[in-house]
């Protein structure tokens, strides 16, 4: 079976890149990518996406706020943050939001596949640097 994977980013270079990486996997696809809360939240509609990777920080409604939206409209989509900022707030709040997963763009690229495989599988996922934190 394949993930079916939405990749939200303000950045285009990083959406290239991690769709890049995502797609060169067997067991995953990616069926779209958004630059903004309001075209990943119309994506979600037509894309019919497993797992949406969510940036934090976006231009207007913001990762987290995003994700409170999608996961009250879409409960069945999984989300995974992806984000350079690792705070324990902004952690406690993507995870309030529903979100299932936090993962940091100084990650590897085995820590996003990883990451994505686990939500898909039912189950959460922290960035090892997330952990620490957590635990700190």
């Amino acid at each position: 079976m394949t993930t079916r994977v939405l990749l939200v980013d303000d950045h285009r270079l990083m959406c290239e890149v991690l769709e890049f990486v995502v797609q060169s996997e067997p067991d995953l696809s990616v069926v779209g990518t958004a630059c903004d809360a309001e075209s990943a939240l119309a994506a979600v509609e037509w894309a019919l996406p497993d797992i949406v990777v969510m940036d934090i920080q976006l231009r207007g409604m913001d990762g987290i706020a995003a994700t409170r939206a999608l996961t009250s409209r879409h409960p069945e989509v999984r989300v995974v943050m992806l984000s350079a900022s690792c705070t324990r707030t902004l952690v406690i709040d993507s995870f309030a939001a529903g979100a299932w997963g936090y993962l940091v763009k100084a990650g590897s690229p085995e820590e996003l596949l990883s990451g994505i495989r686990e939500v898909s599988q039912g189950r959460r996922s922290l960035a090892p640097s997330v952990q620490a934190l957590l635990q700190a």
